[in-house]
């Protein structure tokens, strides 16, 4: 719900599709959301800017070639939950 009050997109763009794919695969690259989703390379860049933008993203490559972002919410609750699992052994 964060999330999508964090987004400004129309609602057919496939910024909603990449936030689908987020809780599945935290780390992303452009080739994999185009493959997952259908969409062009050029779609797919400028939604995942959109999501930068909202804060829900950030890029971890700095590079111009072979980017990739993750989403913080989900590799943070990910470890969360590896720290509870750990304790319960």
């Amino acid at each position: 719900a964060e999330w999508a009050d964090a987004v400004h997109a129309r609602p057919d763009s496939s910024v909603w599709k990449i936030l689908d794919l987020l809780p599945r695969q935290a780390v992303i690259t452009s080739p994999l959301v185009q493959e997952v989703i259908g969409v062009s390379a050029v779609n797919v860049l400028r939604s995942i800017d959109v999501l930068v933008e909202a804060g829900i993203l950030h890029e971890l490559s700095g590079q111009r070639r072979n980017r990739y972002w993750a989403a913080p919410a989900v590799l943070g609750a990910l470890d969360d939950f590896a720290s509870r699992a750990a304790r319960r052994r």
